[in-house]
């Protein structure tokens, strides 16, 4: 979820069991993968033989995959049963808070959490020491599920000085290679009818019907425009003309949110960063003042800025024209999906059987990265393999998911 967590930070630190581990691989394999929240039904793992050798010869893995779905963390998880390697994730604390059980076993299989609003000190240390002394960590440095599985999200440079920092401390006799992972899911069967009927769903929660007679794509954009119109209304904001391109309502709707959040935060000199990085400032400083007890802000102010930062989280998460220069089912379908998503916050489940095609890049030294640059230099590099790979999957890609809805 795209949502805040306003409950007090605690940390879960990882109690790696390696008998616990087996079965989770075990388990996922068999039952979590394949079941109905991710219907996973067949994985293609590509670029092993690398990583197999790397893993062999006593080298330090930093797996770096994009993030696009809920499904992501099964999926690496199943590549580290093929590749024999224990699975180690850094994954945000409001998940762990969630069960008590689903804690205890997360934490049993070598996961732990990070504050993601916030700088989190103690996660950095034990993501550190985690791939030091294990060997093996996933980090997912999109930091949210953005449901565009064609087109990576800025990656944050966390997960790269992780890597870098780690190398330093083993020195050259240690390698730590950080593994670019590119992961495209698409669906094996055609779902068009499965997706109508969800996005007639969030026609009706938005107060009008699904004109089936329509093309599909209009009527994405006009249930779109009428969901973003909705919100913009309810939180007091200017409503975009009905004729004026859904891409640009979005973009100066996000922006708009973005600049009257500033000024309640009193945050300044953030014209010159991206919409996203001023959008996760003001989300870590919403974060911080909820989280304190002692707060001198009433918690109904506090709660109102993180609904407008999730609204302007979501707009944005809307990204260009990426349905209608390419309106194949896979695209449309994750659209609708994070419509559905948006509106009920609730993770919606798959339509049908899905296939995962996951690709292993060619992994990176990470001996010799120094300087002030090399964290920068590494996490660019990074986004742009993942994003390369991703394209280059999707030009062979011919499975249903890949035709035009």
């Amino acid at each position: 979820m795209l949502a805040f967590s306003d409950q007090p930070y605690k940390f879960f630190p990882p109690h790696p069991n390696r008998l616990l581990i087996r079965l989770a691989h075990w388990a996922n394999h068999h039952f979590i993968l394949p079941g109905p929240n991710h219907r996973i039904s067949d994985l293609q793992l590509e670029g092993d033989a690398r990583v197999r050798e790397l893993a062999d010869g006593g080298a330090r893995l930093l797996f770096l995959p994009n993030h696009s779905t809920h499904s992501d963390p099964q999926i690496m998880s199943e590549v580290h049963r093929r590749l024999g390697v224990p699975s180690a994730f850094m994954a945000a604390y409001d998940v762990f808070l969630r069960s008590r059980r689903s804690a205890w076993c997360m934490q049993r299989t070598g996961s732990f959490s990070v504050d993601r609003e916030g700088s989190d000190r103690k996660a950095m240390s034990t993501a550190i020491e985690v791939l030091q002394e294990s060997g093996v960590l996933t980090i997912f440095p999109e930091g949210n599920v953005y449901f565009t599985n064609d087109l990576v999200t800025p990656f944050l440079d966390g997960a790269s000085f992780i890597g870098i920092k780690a190398q330093k401390n083993l020195g050259e006799s240690t390698p730590v290679y950080a593994v670019p992972v590119a992961m495209k899911i698409t669906h094996t069967l055609d779902q068009r009818a499965a997706v109508l009927d969800r996005l007639a769903e969030a026609a009706e929660m938005a107060g009008t019907e699904l004109d089936r007679n329509q093309p599909p794509l209009a009527e994405l954009r006009r249930i779109g425009h009428l969901i973003l119109r909705n919100h913009l209304s309810e939180h007091g904001f200017a409503v975009p003309a009905e004729d004026q391109p859904l891409e640009i309502a979005m973009e100066e709707a996000a922006t708009a949110v973005i600049v009257s959040l500033e000024s309640d935060l009193e945050i300044t000199d953030s014209e010159k960063m991206t919409l996203i990085d001023r959008l996760r400032k003001i989300r870590s400083k919403i974060h911080q003042i909820r989280i304190k007890p002692e707060c001198e802000v009433e918690s109904a102010t506090a709660a109102g800025w993180a609904d407008r930062a999730i609204l302007a989280l979501r707009m944005l998460g809307y990204t260009g024209n990426y349905v209608s220069e390419h309106p194949s089912l896979d695209r449309f379908a994750e659209t609708v999906e994070k419509l559905t998503e948006d509106l009920r916050s609730q993770a919606p489940k798959p339509y049908g059987k899905r296939r995962a095609i996951v690709r292993l890049c060619e992994p990176i030294d990470l001996r010799g990265n120094t300087g002030r640059s090399a964290v920068n230099e590494l996490t660019e590099n990074v986004e742009a393999t993942v994003q390369a790979a991703l394209d280059e999957i999707n030009l062979s890609n011919a499975s249903a998911g890949s035709r035009p809805f």
